[in-house]
């Protein structure tokens, strides 16, 4: 915006509108507007870039921090093969994927001597995170529970809820992962990884994800939409 003097110079779209500090600033130029009333709005304007910049600064910082923490999670984690747990970073988010026969025997939710190895590990890496939630997501393939379980599991959104609920109390119980950040889900089969058209694939869809999420995913989404 510029002081009376050079209205002949401003573009055909007069409007601007400016939100910073909670107060909605618009001036609709018909004519001119003052010198005060322009360099008002030109000190709005360098306030709310200040902000952003100073957003910015700790959003990376925040982002950098987390990243570390994932790093050390992951170490602790190396000495368990691979064909048991898998782990993905993306950003500041962490997933471990953990197979279900790792962890349970077929149409159970009870936690096998292996699984408890595996969570054993889980936890103590997971013991001192403080700063994350920690959601425990059950999934399953496509095939319909068997006769004889449908009496505890009438489908699979029962048992893979079942399943994400022990791990979760396992590693409450066990591993002194702090309960209020916990949380868990079954998606039964509609989060498939894999094809369910082959005995491999519906291997890969039945699995327990250990997602490691900022507390306050509001900045997060907030983070992205800003780059």
């Amino acid at each position: 915006m510029e002081p009376c003097n050079a209205v002949s110079s401003w573009p055909k779209n007069r409007s601007i509108l400016l939100v910073g500090g909670g107060a909605l600033l618009g001036a609709m130029v018909s004519g001119c507007v003052s010198k005060a009333t322009h360099e008002q709005v030109l000190a709005e304007l360098q306030k709310v870039r200040q902000v952003a910049a100073q957003q910015a600064v700790e959003d990376e910082k925040r982002l950098a921090e987390a990243r570390l923490a994932n790093e050390r999670i992951v170490a602790q984690l190396e000495d368990l093969e691979k064909d048991k747990i898998t782990i993905q970073q993306v950003r500041d988010r962490l997933m471990i994927t953990v197979l279900d026969r790792v962890l349970f025997e077929s149409g159970s939710d009870a936690i096998t001597p292996e699984g408890m190895i595996v969570l054993n590990k889980v936890g103590a890496a997971l013991k001192d995170v403080r700063d994350r939630q920690i959601h425990i997501n059950g999934h399953t393939d496509n095939m319909q529970i068997g006769p004889s379980l449908r009496g505890r599991f009438k489908t699979n959104w029962e048992l893979s809820t079942a399943r994400a609920t022990s791990v979760v109390r396992y590693l409450v119980d066990h591993a002194d992962v702090a309960p209020q950040l916990l949380m868990a889900g079954g998606h039964a089969y509609t989060r498939p990884v894999a094809s369910n058209d082959s005995e491999e694939g519906r291997t890969q869809n039945r699995r327990i994800e250990i997602a490691l999420y900022p507390k306050d995913l509001q900045s997060l989404v907030n983070a992205v939409s800003d780059r």
